[in-house]
Formats: structure tokens, C-alpha cells, sequence
């Protein structure tokens, strides 16, 4: 299969060479696309975060000139050499494109990221976009971000179909259906495709790592009428989606369980508001984690109190439990160890106490960081050093490439620790034994350096939303111990 999508690229890019001849541009909505007028295919094809006439800079090329192809394959006879004709009208710019048997029409919308497409009956349509829409690659985990995958959305959600080099021959058959859409999609970018009449059988191929292509073949239908189809190109931005299908919405976040998607739409809308006020985003994430923490006050008390009864109980309990530890063995330490327990009348499992604490606030932490790993308006934001918060901050430049951690020096992620350690330091516990104490402020270390080597390659943005929730975690242990010692 793989050989058929490289011999059908091939063999297009030849007729486009030998065909070309006027090159007819269209920007119109969100698309600024080249067509070449004899073959009525676009040979270049850049997508715009905002409207294309506004002069909107943040951009993605979908095709390019021999890198990608949009393949239309007639049935029979495909005729002469296409003629092309642009009409115009407050809502749309349509292209025909005439020869002495077919037609084919793109009505590109002025104000929505949509083209409606016209094809004569039978018509197959193959897709396969080009190495410009695939994000630019970064080092260890950041790399999640970086894949171009081939998706279908309904209202029930998103489904991927993702391939790789070690199965090359794979190809993967769905049913295209109106209410449905199918195509590629890479980290702030989609295009995908609805039929608006009827079912196709549809599927999705692979021509090379995070090249998926997709396919929709009508078929050969004698007499049929035309085939109508609606295609979205754009940006994967909720505000600009919604407006055009409620299944398009159903992109982002669509991992997530519904009351975590419904939470991390809530963190966006937070965040939009807050940058509305400062107008900065930089700013706006610092202030999201501020609100985080001021919204989770009576949760994170509640934690912080039941932290404090297990530690208490732990220093109530560890001296008698060190002494069995020291002196007995097997099933009499259990014993002794029991009978420790049931003196103090303390449950076994009274440490699950503090996890459960820990685990009321995990909701919160994933519902921002994944607002902000699919956050298109943080693409090429720049604020103070970093030049994309969408991307690791990428201070300075080493002589070297690490594995794992790239070529760049981050300094977000060793800010970051560098405020969780000194609360590790600084941190005291009342109700722990100076042993506990010492135990605790290690584990808190193991989890700075564990959150370190987690983040270094994170987008700056995810990465700026912990250093800042560090940050106001040391305030606030700072003015309590302040408070204690006054």
C-alpha cells in the first residue's frame, strides 16, 4: 500500500510538471492557496491562524510545490487541460475550473477556515500533506507534540490512527459519513474533510513518518450527481471550530475523560479572561496559577490538614515500630506491629490519608496542562527571553547535543526546581520528628529533580504555569514559618 501512495504521488507530480502552465492564487478566509489552472489541483497551500487577508503572520504550509499533493482521480476520461474562472461575493470565492467533460468548483468562505468542494460523480479524492505541516521536532518528551496524525471526529469524539516506520504497509478503512469529518491533523492544525451528501468509504495510508494520507474514494457512479463536500482547513482553535460543526469540537482535549474536558475548557476561558485584562499571555499564565491557588484554597487546606494527622500519627507511631523493626522478626514483628496499631486505635492504612489529599488537586494540574499543550493562541507568543511559549524557552545555545534533553539550555525547568527545593528546604512540619522531617525533605528533592528531568523539554508555556505555581507554594511556606516563628 505504501508503494501505491509513493507511485500515485509521483506519478501526479509528473503530470503536474508537464501540465503547469498558469498558476491562479486564491486567498480568501483562512487559506492562501496557488492552483495550477490546467490541472485544477493546488500546487501551494498555506493555512492562517486568523483571516488570510488581515495579513494574519502565524501560518502553516499544508502543500507546498512537490511536497504534498491534493490528488483528484476521474473515473473515466479526465478530458482536456481545465479552464479557470474566479466569482466572487461577499461570502465566498468560488473557482471553477471547466474542460470539455468535468467540473470542479472550491467555494472558499471569506469568514470561516471552509472550502465547499464540487466534484463530478466518481471521483476520488487523496490527500497527503507536506513536510511543512509537520511541527518542527523537539528533544525527549517535548516530542509528543511534534506528530502529524490521520483523525476522524463525530460527536462521540475523536478517533487517531497513527503510523510509523515499522509498518509501512499499513492502512487503516473508515466510512465517511455527513455529520462526520476525517482527515490530518498536527498540534494547532487540521484539515479535514465532510461529505455533505453521502457515505464514502474512506481510509487513511502512510507515505512516511508523521506523512499520514487520507483517501476517499467514491467510486464509479454512472449518472450519479456531483459529489458535494465540505472541507475544514485551518487552525484548531474551540472558538473558530464551534462556529462551523459542534463535532469539531470534539478535537480538543478529546483524551480526556468528559468532566476533565469540561474543567480544561474552564482553564482556557479562565485564561482568555485574564489575558484580555493584562494582555499578555506570559503574564496571563502566571496569573492562571495564581488563580489555580486561590480557587483550590479549600481543597488544598483540607489536604494540608490531613497531611498534618498522618504526620502526627507517624510520629506517634515510628519510635515503637523502629524498636520491633530492631529486635523482631517475621510473624512476630507483624504481631507486635498489629497490636502497635490497635493501641493507638490507628487504622494500617491511615497513610492513604495523605494521597488522597494529593489526588484532589491532580484534576486541576491535568486540566491546565493540557489547555496549554493544545493552545493555539501560545503559538510564536513571545514573552520576555522566550520567543515561543509553545516551544522549551531555549535560552542559550550548548556546543553540544544531549540525548533527551537536545541542544538547547532551558532555564524555565532549573528555575522551576530551584523554587521547589528551596520550599523543600525551607519546609517544616510541627507534627514530624526531626527523622521524619529529614525523610520528607528528601522526597521532596527526588520529586524537584523527578519534575526537572520530566519538563526540560516541555513547551515554555507548561513549563512557566509550574515555576510560577512553585513560586507562590515558597510564599506561602516562607510567611508561614514567618508567622510561626513571630
Amino acid at each position: 500500500m505504501k508503494g501505491i501512495f509513493r507511485l500515485c504521488g509521483i506519478c501526479l507530480l509528473l503530470c503536474s510538471a508537464i501540465a503547469r502552465g498558469e498558476q491562479l492564487t486564491v486567498v480568501a478566509g483562512y487559506s492562501d492557496i496557488v492552483f495550477d489552472a490546467a490541472t485544477a489541483v493546488p500546487v501551494s497551500w498555506e493555512l492562517c491562524q486568523s483571516l488570510c487577508a488581515t495579513g494574519g503572520k502565524r501560518r502553516s504550509a499544508l502543500l507546498g510545490p512537490d511536497d504534498g499533493y491534493l490528488q483528484l482521480l476521474a473515473p473515466r476520461n479526465a478530458g482536456s487541460a481545465f479552464v479557470a474562472r474566479v466569482e466572487e461575493n461577499p461570502e465566498y470565492v468560488s473557482v471553477f475550473f471547466t474542460n470539455d467533460t468535468r467540473q470542479i468548483v472550491y467555494r472558499l468562505s471569506r469568514t470561516q477556515p471552509i472550502i465547499d468542494l464540487e466534484l463530478p460523480a466518481g471521483t476520488d479524492l487523496e490527500l497527503a500533506t507536506g513536510s511543512g505541516f509537520v511541527p518542527d521536532p523537539l528533544p525527549g518528551i517535548g516530542a509528543t507534540y511534534t506528530h502529524v496524525r490521520g483523525v476522524q471526529l463525530t460527536e462521540s469524539g475523536q478517533a487517531s490512527f497513527e503510523f510509523h516506520a515499522d509498518e509501512p504497509d499499513k492502512y487503516s478503512a473508515v466510512q465517511a459519513a455527513p455529520g462526520s469529518w476525517s482527515g490530518v491533523r498536527s498540534r494547532y492544525w487540521a484539515v479535514l474533510l465532510e461529505p455533505l451528501s453521502a457515505s464514502q468509504e474512506g481510509g487513511f495510508g502512510y507515505t512516511g513518518e508523521d506523512r499520514p494520507v487520507f483517501v476517499l474514494a467514491a467510486g464509479d457512479v454512472a449518472g450519479a450527481e456531483p459529489l458535494q463536500l465540505r472541507l475544514y482547513a485551518g487552525p484548531i482553535d474551540w472558538r473558530v471550530m464551534r462556529e462551523v460543526s459542534p463535532a469539531l469540537s470534539e478535537m480538543l482535549f478529546a483524551a480526556l475523560w468528559d468532566f476533565l474536558r469540561w474543567l480544561t475548557f474552564g482553564m482556557m476561558i479562565l485564561l482568555n479572561w485574564l489575558y484580555a485584562l493584562v494582555g499578555n499571555y506570559g503574564f496571563a499564565i502566571i496569573l492562571l496559577s495564581l488563580s489555580a491557588k486561590v480557587l483550590m484554597a479549600p481543597l488544598t487546606m483540607l489536604a494540608d490538614r490531613w497531611q498534618a494527622d498522618v504526620n502526627r500519627i507517624q510520629s506517634l507511631l515510628q519510635p515503637e515500630l523502629d524498636e520491633i523493626k530492631r529486635n523482631y522478626k517475621g510473624e512476630e514483628a507483624h504481631e507486635r506491629t498489629l497490636a502497635v496499631y490497635k493501641k493507638h486505635d490507628v487504622s494500617m492504612f491511615y497513610t492513604f490519608k495523605s494521597a488522597a489529599g494529593f489526588l484532589i488537586q491532580i484534576p486541576i494540574f491535568i486540566a491546565a496542562f493540557d489547555m496549554l499543550a493544545e493552545n493555539i493562541a501560545l503559538n510564536q507568543t513571545v514573552f520576555l527571553w522566550v520567543n515561543d511559549l509553545a516551544k522549551p524557552d531555549a535560552f542559550a545555545e550548548l556546543p553540544f547535543v544531549m540525548p533527551f534533553f537536545g541542544g538547547w539550555l532551558n532555564l524555565l525547568p532549573f528555575l522551576m526546581t530551584g523554587l521547589s527545593s528551596l520550599a523543600a528546604w525551607l519546609q517544616s512540619e510541627e507534627t514530624l520528628s526531626d527523622e521524619l522531617q529529614s525523610k520528607q525533605s528528601l522526597r521532596l528533592y527526588a520529586m524537584s529533580a523527578a519534575f526537572f528531568i520530566l519538563f526540560y523539554t516541555f513547551p515554555a508555556g507548561m513549563v512557566l504555569y509550574w515555576t510560577s505555581s512553585n513560586l507562590f507554594h515558597l510564599l506561602k511556606v516562607e510567611s508561614g514559618r514567618l508567622f510561626r516563628k513571630r
